[in-house]
């Protein structure tokens, strides 16, 4: 039997994954217009993912969390900052089953946006704060009382790439 999360969890992948499906021919064309007009559904921000961490909490090695973007174009962005003043965002996605990110749990990939094509060397320290963020979200996602408002507002990062382009994603 189902539970709630389950379902919902269910109803936010599908959903995701039929607004960002593109369709064939005109109507793909229209597609891509409306998700590039932003006309895809916006949430809010998913600090609850997060908590007991927020905005500006140490994390470690220098980082700490400078910001958490609303669900925008079919994602989260995490900014982090270090006391260097180097700043890293990591895009949280869905993932629909086959992650791509530096972490991912059972409802969202965490993509760091470092401007590479993934070939370079992920920073081991900012690796490890990333991994340690995603073991929090891991332990928060199973709230019952979690909202997964945003989290069906998200879509995977291979669908964002051909939604918005590579260059519009950062």
């Amino acid at each position: 039997m189902d539970t709630r999360r389950s379902v919902l969890k269910k109803l936010a992948v599908g959903g995701v994954t039929a607004a960002a499906v593109p369709a064939t021919g005109v109507a793909a064309f229209e597609t891509g217009k409306a998700l590039a007009a932003g006309q895809l559904p916006t949430g809010p921000a998913p600090w609850w993912l997060f908590a007991p961490v927020g905005l500006g909490s140490p994390l470690s090695f220098g980082w700490y969390i400078a910001g958490l973007s609303p669900v925008v174009d079919g994602a989260s962005v995490l900014t982090l900052a270090h006391a260097s003043g180097r700043k890293a965002e990591v895009h949280v996605c869905a993932h629909g089953g086959q992650p791509t990110g530096l972490a991912s749990t059972q409802l969202v990939d965490m993509v760091l946006m470092d401007g590479g094509t993934g070939s370079a060397r992920t920073d081991e320290l900012l690796g490890r704060v990333i991994l340690g963020l995603a073991d929090r979200v891991r332990s928060n996602e199973t709230n019952p009382e979690g909202d997964l408002f945003p989290i069906a507002r998200m879509m995977t990062h291979d669908q964002r790439v051909e939604a918005f382009g590579p260059d519009a994603l950062g």
